[in-house]
C-alpha cells in the first residue's frame, strides 16, 4: 500500500530538518530510516543531491533561485537575489548540462511546486515558522529531493552505495575511487557512491584522510559540517555532536551544515571545531604529535631522530637505537598505521644516509 501524499512529505520534512535535529532527535530520525525502506531511500537520494550540488556550485540555493526563474517566477526574487543568479547564471546553467537529472529536477519543481505548498499550509508547525523566502527554499527542495530520488537512484538502480566500518578500537585503510584513502580509526562509518563517484563521502566517527589531488572538490560531510579540498590531508573527529578537523598538508575550507554560517580556512598546523547549527570556530595553532595522536600516525617535523625512535617503540611495540653521534639530527615525515616499521626506518636511514642495523630484534640506525 502506497503512502499518502501528506504521509509522503511528512517523510520529505524529516529529510529537510535533518540537520537541524538535537541528538536524541537525530536518534530517533536514524531508527526511523532502518525502519522504513521509502525514508531511507529518500535520504539517500538527497544525500546524492547535496554531494551533486556542492560539488558543482558556489551555493547549493543558487539552483532553487535558476529553477524559480525559469519557472517563471523570477518576480518573486529579491533584488540581491536577482543580482545574485545573474551573476552565477552561466555557472547554474552548466551544471544543469552536465546531468540530465539536473535539467529535469528543474521542470519537476514548477510542476509540483504548488502542491507542496497547499500540502505544507495544512502541517501544524509553531516552532517551524518559515519565512516568505526559507518558505520557497523547503518548497522547491522537497520537490527536487524526490525529482532526484527518481532521476538519479531509481533511474540508476544499479548505484553501488558503498558503506565501511570500523570497530571500535580498530584500523580501516579504505581506498576511495579516486585514489584517495581513509584511514579509519574505529569507531568510524564511511559511505560513498561507488559508481558513481563525486570525490564526496559521509562520514561519522574518526579518521585521517589522503586526497588525491584533481581539479574537482573532494567533500567530507559530517553531521555537523562540511570538509572541502582539492588535493590534501586531514583528521576529523565527527563525535556527540561536534566535528574537529586538523589539517596536517594543503589547505581545506569547513563551513556548518547550517545555511548562511561564516566558513573558515584552515593552513597546515591548524584546527576548528565545528558544534551542530554553529558557524566553525575561529582557526588555531596545535602541534600535530598532540593534536592527531588518535589517528595511530606517526608525525615527524624536524624531530630529532632520538625523539623519533621513542615514538617508533612506542607505536610499534619494538626496541628503536639510535647512535649518540645521530641523536640531533632531525626527521620530517608521516607515517601510516599500516606502515611497517622497517619501512619507516629504512626511509628515515635514506635520508640522513645512514644504515639500519637488526640484531636480536632491535632496530639501530647508525652511521
Amino acid at each position: 500500500m502506497h503512502d499518502s501524499g501528506m504521509e509522503q512529505f511528512d517523510k520529505i520534512d524529516a529529510i529537510l530538518h535533518e540537520g537541524g535535529l538535537t541528538l536524541e532527535e537525530r536518534q530517533s530520525f536514524m531508527e526511523a530510516l532502518e525502519s522504513d525502506p521509502d525514508l531511507a531511500r529518500s535520504y539517500a537520494g538527497w544525500q546524492q543531491i547535496c554531494a551533486h550540488l556542492r560539488s558543482r556550485l558556489p551555493d547549493t540555493h543558487l539552483f532553487v533561485l535558476y529553477s524559480l526563474v525559469t519557472g517563471g517566477h523570477a518576480g518573486e526574487l529579491s533584488e540581491e537575489e536577482s543580482d545574485e543568479i545573474r551573476a552565477n547564471w552561466g555557472v547554474v546553467d552548466r551544471v544543469v548540462e552536465s546531468h540530465p537529472g539536473f535539467a529535469e529536477a528543474a521542470v519537476q519543481i514548477e510542476q509540483d511546486r504548488q502542491d507542496f505548498l497547499d500540502c505544507w499550509d495544512q502541517v501544524d508547525r509553531p516552532l517551524r515558522k518559515l519565512s516568505s523566502w526559507s518558505f520557497r527554499i523547503a518548497a522547491v527542495i522537497a520537490i527536487l529531493a524526490v525529482c532526484f530520488v527518481a532521476v538519479l537512484t531509481l533511474r540508476d538502480s544499479d548505484t553501488a552505495l558503498q558503506t565501511i566500518a570500523a570497530a571500535s578500537g580498530e584500523y580501516e585503510r579504505v581506498e576511495l575511487p579516486d585514489g584517495s584513502v581513509a584511514h579509519l580509526n574505529g569507531p568510524a562509518t564511511i559511505r560513498f557512491d561507488e559508481r558513481d563517484f563525486v570525490r564526496s563521502v559521509t562520514f561519522d566517527g574518526q579518521a585521517f584522510f589522503d586526497i588525491a589531488h584533481q581539479a574537482d572538490p573532494f567533500t567530507v560531510q559530517t553531521d555537523e559540517a562540511f570538509i572541502r579540498v582539492l588535493g590534501t590531508r586531514f583528521g576529523v573527529q565527527s563525535q556527540q555532536g561536534a566535528t574537529q578537523v586538523v589539517l596536517e598538508s594543503g589547505q581545506v575550507e569547513v563551513a556548518s551544515k547550517a545555511q548562511g554560517l561564516p566558513t573558515v580556512m584552515l593552513e597546515p598546523g591548524q584546527m576548528t571545531k565545528v558544534t551542530d547549527g554553529a558557524p566553525p570556530e575561529p582557526s588555531t595553532q596545535v602541534e600535530l604529535e598532540n593534536a592527531l595522536n588518535w589517528t595511530g600516525f606517526i608525525f615527524l617535523r624536524q624531530t630529532p631522530l632520538s625523539r623519533a625512535a621513542v615514538l617508533l617503540s612506542e607505536s610499534r611495540n619494538v626496541r628503536v637505537e639510535v647512535d649518540p653521534s645521530l641523536a640531533n639530527e632531525t626527521v620530517t615525515g608521516t607515517f601510516a598505521p599500516d606502515a611497517e616499521i622497517e619501512e619507516i626506518l629504512n626511509a628515515l636511514a635514506l635520508a640522513l644516509g645512514t644504515e639500519v642495523y637488526t640484531e636480536g630484534g632491535v632496530f639501530r640506525i647508525a652511521p
